[in-house]
């Protein structure tokens, strides 16, 4: 979830403009399915704002509304303003141009869900602020750049180009790339600097934020947290959900069997997510009935990991890296049932009764000891899981200590002024 954090707007760019010059061609049509999240983990991102969201859901939405080109435009006072050279304002230092503020203004805009054209003033001062908040969290970026001496080489800028170009060959021409830029508030400079912002937040990322950088947690201060059973649980878990009994139509049931778990589960919340509320209960009535005789099977010595494979529905204990168990702590983002009912286990120990979450279903969990060759050998990810409240204070500290200046011209912005 952290690198959501700063260069989230390339993902959008990239996502977004691979999909409209894909469009371009002949074969226009695109889909894109993704698994739902099956795994007991929160899939929200605490670090975000308001203004932060998944918009590289954009590209998707496309394919279903007609193509709009927005003109690049600023009306102050009534009058259009040439915005060639514009600094809208100053962050910690750095002007914003008018082409980078409409940009990440038309990125929150996404986030809202909301046109230019469609701004009201009662949102208006919101979307301002989160704007300038998102241009903030972003620079947060060259701000720990500076201050580590972290810098771009020439194999980071190689690869800019690279991705530029895979960018512009997906267009017919130079032209339509130009045109397709246009759909997602970009200009080539923009996207320039997006690129460059990505490339080296990945530096900084790699280099001071994890695998044992300025502000990363030590590898031999973790293994002793981890070792600590009230800061960390190692849990597995068989988790029977309400949507596990919805019945399937016959062509769907066909190929249900051969399917991967994790498209199983999406499949089975659409199909409960249609049901009446009586044929939901039916469904819940159905998925305790199957858990308690697990759990009895569980009680009476059954090998756990078995019936995992048997009866389990979270994707996520087939993962590699979360098959010998989920390292959680009470702030981690789990659903709060499972985190208590995880830390007041011994080790070895399961669960006396089912143990019931409203938005999954039925759990069967048992607390693990740590294993510290897991540890060892997944400790950068660990460590990573561990220190993102750390890098979050560090995010907003740097970025209360950011100096922003407002131009005349920001000051004067209605609902209307920017398209």
């Amino acid at each position: 979830m952290l690198k959501k954090i700063s260069a989230i707007t390339l993902s959008f760019i990239i996502a977004a403009m691979c999909f409209a010059g894909c469009g371009d061609s002949s074969s226009s049509e695109s889909s894109a399915t993704s698994a739902a999240d099956s795994s007991v983990a929160d899939s929200s991102s605490s670090a975000d704002s308001s203004a932060n969201g998944d918009a590289s859901s954009a590209a998707d939405d496309s394919s279903t509304q007609e193509e709009v080109i927005p003109e690049a435009s600023l009306t102050i006072d009534g009058e259009k303003v040439d915005t060639k050279d514009l600094v809208m304002l100053t962050v910690d230092g750095r002007d914003i141009d008018f082409d980078t503020f409409r940009y990440y203004y038309a990125y929150v805009l996404n986030v809202y869900g909301v046109s230019p054209d469609a701004v009201t003033e009662d949102i208006f001062k919101d979307i301002l602020a989160n704007t300038v908040n998102q241009i903030k969290q972003e620079y947060v970026t060259l701000k720990i750049a500076d201050e580590e001496k972290i810098t771009l080489d020439d194999e980071d800028k190689k690869t800019i180009e690279n991705d530029i170009a895979t960018i512009k060959g997906q267009y017919e021409s130079e032209e339509a790339f130009i045109e397709g830029m246009k759909k997602y508030y970009l200009t080539i400079d923009v996207l320039n600097k997006m690129e460059e912002m990505s490339a080296l937040y990945k530096k900084v990322y790699s280099t001071v934020l994890t695998n044992g950088g300025k502000y990363a947690t030590k590898a031999e201060d973790f293994k002793k947290v981890v070792q600590d059973k009230d800061q960390y649980a190692r849990a597995i878990h068989i988790l029977i959900p309400y949507c596990s009994q919805a019945p399937l139509d016959d062509e769907t049931a066909k190929t249900f069997d051969s399917m991967e778990l994790a498209q199983k589960m999406n499949i089975k919340q659409q199909a409960y997510a249609q049901l009446t509320d009586e044929k939901k209960q039916e469904c819940k009535d159905a998925a305790k009935k199957i858990a308690e005789d697990v759990l009895k099977k569980a009680l009476d010595g059954e090998d756990f990991k078995e019936l995992i494979k048997e009866y389990g529905w979270d994707a996520g204990m087939e993962n590699e890296d979360y098959k010998d168990g989920y390292y959680i702590r009470p702030q981690s983002q789990f659903v709060q049932e499972f985190k208590d009912a995880a830390f007041s286990l011994k080790e070895n120990e399961i669960t006396k009764e089912l143990v019931e979450n409203e938005s999954y279903g039925y759990f069967i969990i048992k607390r693990l000891p740590v294993d510290l060759d897991y540890v060892d050998s997944h400790i950068n990810m660990l460590t990573e899981e561990y220190d993102k409240d750390k890098i979050q204070d560090l995010y907003k500290k740097l970025m209360d200590e950011m100096e922003v200046t407002y131009s005349d011209t920001y000051n004067k912005l209605t609902y209307n002024s920017i398209t």
